[in-house]
């Protein structure tokens, strides 16, 4: 399980500060705008500092565009010269916007105090908290990891094989927790284990879910030609019998008897396969015993 991209956020340090208080932990609930810490910083005093000077500095740049101007209205002066004067009014309102986003970057209310509050970002959860208070931290310092935990994603491992059943909007449920969702998309790199990602979202019974949790799901993946529906089944149960046709095999249970399904395999390890064949979900596929089985049915006394 993991959280959509989207929906994650990372609250990291401004400036380098001193943590002075920490106000949430892991796992709370929190609102977007709601402090998550306050920090205590020398910078924030340089950084309002060089606002006052670039304040002031376009104030005067301001009052000696307006002299030239007037002097220029009257012929007293070139036209060059309030050209140059106009020209360091803007650099000097240029300057004057940088200091103020500067500061506003670093979070730091009005006012001459070095404290500044982190805040959150978004409405969520507290997935992590890497700093304590005491703690002194440097620009960028991950301090939070906020999510918003509905919907999730899930990344399932597919064999290759069955790339061609799949489809954005296919629908994917975890058996376990009855969660439900729909495939969003479809990777095209094979992992060493010949296998592809496939990214769906969930967004029904989400609450016993969790980001980094490994779960078991199913996705109504498309018979390939119209052919037939593939498979998982233990890596024990599929058998070869003895002679010419070394086709694989799977024993199961119909009706109180046990019968021979030819199968295709897909993909696969020795603990768990994907195979094609005739089985029908109300199947019980036989991992266990199964050469007994193939001893009794070359005697004859199979099915």
């Amino acid at each position: 399980m993991t959280v959509p991209n989207a929906q994650l956020r990372f609250v990291a340090a401004p400036v380098s500060a001193l943590v002075t208080a920490v106000l949430v932990g892991t796992g709370d609930s929190v609102k977007a705008g709601q402090p998550l810490a306050t920090l205590s910083s020398a910078e924030l005093i340089g950084l309002r500092r060089d606002l006052v000077q670039a304040s002031a500095e376009r104030d005067r740049a301001a009052r000696a565009l307006a002299r030239d101007q007037a002097l220029f209205s009257e012929g007293l002066i070139p036209a060059s010269r309030v050209e140059a004067s106009r020209a360091a009014e803007r650099q000097a309102a240029a300057l004057l916007a940088e200091r103020r986003a500067l500061l506003q970057l670093a979070g730091a209310a009005p006012g001459g105090s070095a404290e500044l509050t982190v805040k959150s970002p978004i409405d969520g959860v507290l997935l992590s908290q890497q700093v304590r208070a005491g703690e002194r931290v440097e620009p960028a310092t991950t301090l939070f990891q906020v999510a918003r935990l509905e919907p999730l994603a899930l990344e399932i491992d597919v064999p290759v094989a069955l790339a061609d059943g799949l489809a954005a909007g296919l629908a994917v449920r975890i058996p376990a927790s009855g969660s439900e969702g729909k495939v969003i998309a479809v990777g095209r790199a094979v992992g060493s284990g010949q296998t592809i990602v496939v990214r769906a979202q969930l967004d029904t019974r989400l609450a016993t879910l969790n980001p980094g949790q490994q779960v078991e799901a199913e996705i109504a993946v498309r018979p390939r030609d119209g052919g037939r529906p593939a498979w998982r089944i233990p890596g024990s149960a599929l058998v070869r019998l003895a002679g010419s046709d070394s086709r694989p095999v799977v024993f199961a249970e119909r009706n109180g008897r046990y019968v021979v399904i030819p199968v295709e395999l897909v993909s696969g390890s020795d603990e768990e396969r994907v195979v094609r064949g005739g089985l029908d979900a109300s199947d019980r596929v036989v991992s266990r015993g199964t050469s007994q089985l193939k001893a009794a049915l070359g005697n004859g006394s199979g099915d």
